[in-house]
């Protein structure tokens, strides 16, 4: 009797220790799968801007033109209007966003001095969130970035931050690239982790990189 009770406690103890490792360990598993959902996402969405980028440099010769090209200053809403209507979506149709906020992938909220912090949105009927910013460099040179994209791949859902779901992209005279693509893979990887801001995700999940 004291061998049967002693070995019904034992397979209780295993499968409450079971289940508390189910318990523990199925949450990050569920984590896990959204966040590679969302990496598959981003990398759609990559060559989809890749391709409509593409059209707007084969119709217009170039994505940015020079002021001189465009005979204006060139402003965020030039830029949007120049470029829209060759985005690769089911509707062209951009609704401003009123209510909209998103944060660092460790937390955090976009300091307003920071050239990544943007406060201008429009919704795609498609779904994503995007916004358009120029750069604070002065001159007009095709080596650098001129301006940055941003792109949240699920629009109004959360959880709206860099690195999970919100991703940048470099605009450059005639080309685009993912933000950190001039950045070494180690630097990448420290940048796109629990404690830092996650801009550089944009080019680590594109590289195979994983959350």
């Amino acid at each position: 009797m004291k061998n049967l009770s002693f070995s019904v406690f034992n397979i209780i103890s295993v499968l409450a220790i079971v289940l508390l490792v189910v318990l523990i360990v199925m949450p990050f598993n569920l984590i896990n799968m959204e966040q590679a959902q969302r990496i598959a996402k981003w990398k759609s969405e990559y060559e989809k801007l890749e391709y409509c980028f593409s059209l707007v440099k084969l119709h217009e010769r170039t994505i940015v033109p020079t002021e001189q090209e465009a005979g204006k200053i060139l402003t965020n809403e030039y830029m949007f209007e120049r470029i829209k209507p060759y985005f690769n979506f089911s509707s062209n149709s951009f609704e401003k966003i009123k209510k909209y906020s998103y944060r660092k992938m460790n937390g955090r909220s976009m300091d307003k001095e920071s050239q990544f912090y943007f406060d201008e949105f429009f919704f795609n009927k498609d779904g994503a969130i995007l916004s358009l910013k120029k750069t604070t460099r002065k001159e007009f040179n095709e080596k650098y970035t001129l301006f940055f994209m941003y792109v949240d791949i699920n629009g109004l859902e959360k959880p709206n931050r860099i690195g999970q779901d919100v991703f940048f992209i470099n605009i450059y005279k005639d080309r685009i690239s993912a933000l950190g693509n001039n950045k070494d893979y180690a630097k990448l990887k420290s940048n796109c982790s629990p404690i830092g801001n996650g801009l550089y995700c944009s080019e680590y999940y594109l590289l195979g990189g994983r959350f």
